[in-house]
This record gives C-alpha cells, structure tokens and sequence, in this order.
C-alpha cells in the first residue's frame, strides 16, 4: 500500500522482499494480458485456422495495440514463445499453460521492466548478491542524488550526477550539522560508487528500451542551429529509426516534405529509408 516498513534484519530477507514484489507486479500485468487475450480468443482461433501464423500475429496485434503492440513486437515474443515450449502445438489447442506462457512472453516487449532497488544505503549489506530477478536491477540511491543536486544549485558543493564524490564550496556557509551531513552523504555516495542515478537511466533508456540519441542541426559543416549553437537539440529515439522519421521526429513538415539528409560527421548524403546510428548528426532538406 505504500507505507513504510522497517528495514530488513538481512540481506537475504531484504532480497526476498524485493523479489516477493517484482514477481507481484510482473505476475499482475501478465494476468492482464492474459485476460484481454481471452475476451475473443474463439475468434482469434477461428482467424487463425482461416489464415495460419499470418492470422495469429494480426489478431494479436489487434487485440493489443491499445497497449502499444506491434507486428515486430508480437513476432519477437512468438519467436521466444516457441523457443521456451517445443510441443506447443497449434492455438486453438492452447490452454491455461500456453496462454499463461504467450502472456509472459509478451510482457516482455509490452511492458519491459527494470528495478530501481532504491534506498540501498538502508538495506544490510550484500542485497544486492543475494537478488535473483528475471528483470535488470540497478542499485540507487534517489534522496541522496535529489540532496546532492539541490546542494550543488544552491552553490554549497560542486556534484554532477555520476560523480563518486563531491566538492564543498569554500565559501560555502554551513554549520557544523551540515557538514557532517555532507561528509556522511560522501561516505555513503564513495562506498556506492555513486547514486547509481546515472546507470539507472542509462540502463533503462539504451539498454532495456533499445534507445539511441541523434543530433538534428541545420549546418552540417559547424553542427549548429540557425542561432549558432552547437548541438542544440538531442533527439532520443528508437534503434533503427529511419532519417524520415527522424525529420518527423523534428517536425512533421519535414517528414512530408524529406528530400535527403546529411551525415554531419561523413558529409554522406542519406536517403529517407537510412538506418541512423547513435551519435549521428543530421543536416534534414526538405521541401517547404
């Protein structure tokens, strides 16, 4: 519900407890999904004895792009499907067992998770060795970065997020209180390696969603905008994405109107359907 609980005595029960609620959450969605499969699974069966695989992938497809379901997606958790189960046999012989499988597997790509197993200055030591997960986990400590951040814009320390230590301002006016408030901030942030804020995001965003960052400018030659700056825009975007899409991306008159791209590090000129790569820079013409 919420409300705070003592801290584990050790490490083991600490990582029972996080296990207990990663697999409570894990097992609610695939229930979910479960359940919106079987409001027509009689006539996705029908479909599919019409149509084969083709059928399979459309009804489920349909069924499921509320929930931000493509054909790539429903493909890929298919394939694990199969992989996982070699008598599966064919659908409309599917019960409570392969249902349960295809729902897992398509949590996976619906819904990918990756914990933040916060607070780890409370936890007893060695959680983390103890956590045995069937999703990525990172260790943070979120109130330290936030204590951290607003200590820095308010000019009493020198702290970017990443960093294992930190500065104080010499002329920085603090109590005796605070300083011993920072220095046992340093301690825990040393012995952590950092906040694990930065790994977090990282993780999730390159890692877990597949993500790369391109760079739009509108000279090629100095990276800059119309007003001079360098870089001034980082698009996050999806491995695999097109320079099409990544003019609509920009805005949606350029993705109407894309006539070619060039790659501001080769000077290359690219087409509407080139893979962008991670790091990229972008010069889009388009017809206006």
């Amino acid at each position: 519900e919420g409300n705070p609980i003592a801290p584990a005595t050790d490490a083991a029960a600490a990582a029972a407890s996080i296990s207990h609620e990663v697999t409570f959450l894990t097992t609610e969605l695939e229930q979910w999904i479960a359940g919106v499969l079987a409001d027509g699974w009689s006539r996705g069966v029908r479909r599919v004895q019409a149509e084969g695989e083709r059928g399979l992938q459309g009804f489920l497809v349909e069924r499921l792009s509320g929930l931000g379901a493509t054909n790539a997606l429903i493909g890929a958790a298919l394939d694990t499907l199969r992989e996982g189960s070699h008598d599966l046999g064919q659908p409309w012989t599917w019960g409570d067992v392969e249902m349960s499988a295809l729902a897992k597997a398509l949590r996976r790509g619906l819904f990918p998770l990756h914990v933040a197993v916060n607070k780890l200055d409370l936890a007893p030591a060695g959680v983390m060795e103890h956590l045995s997960l069937d999703v990525e986990a990172t260790p943070c400590l979120a109130d330290m970065e936030l204590a951290l951040r607003r200590a820095d814009a308010a000019g009493l320390i020198t702290y970017r997020t990443g960093d294992v230590d930190f500065d104080v301002s010499e002329d920085a006016s603090l109590s005796d209180a605070q300083r011993a408030a920072l220095e046992r901030m340093r301690g825990a942030l040393t012995s952590a390696g950092g906040t694990g804020i930065e790994a977090l995001l990282d993780a999730v965003v390159f890692d877990t969603l597949d993500r790369i960052v391109v760079y739009p400018v509108q000279d090629e030659g100095r990276w800059v905008d119309g007003e001079g700056r360098v870089l001034p825009d980082a698009l996050v975007v999806p491995a695999g994405i097109t320079a099409k899409s990544v003019a609509g991306r920009v805005h949606t008159d350029l993705e109407a109107g894309f006539i070619r791209a060039v790659d501001g590090r080769t000077r290359r000129v690219v087409g509407a359907d080139h893979q962008v790569e991670d790091g990229d820079v972008l010069k889009i013409h388009a017809k206006t």
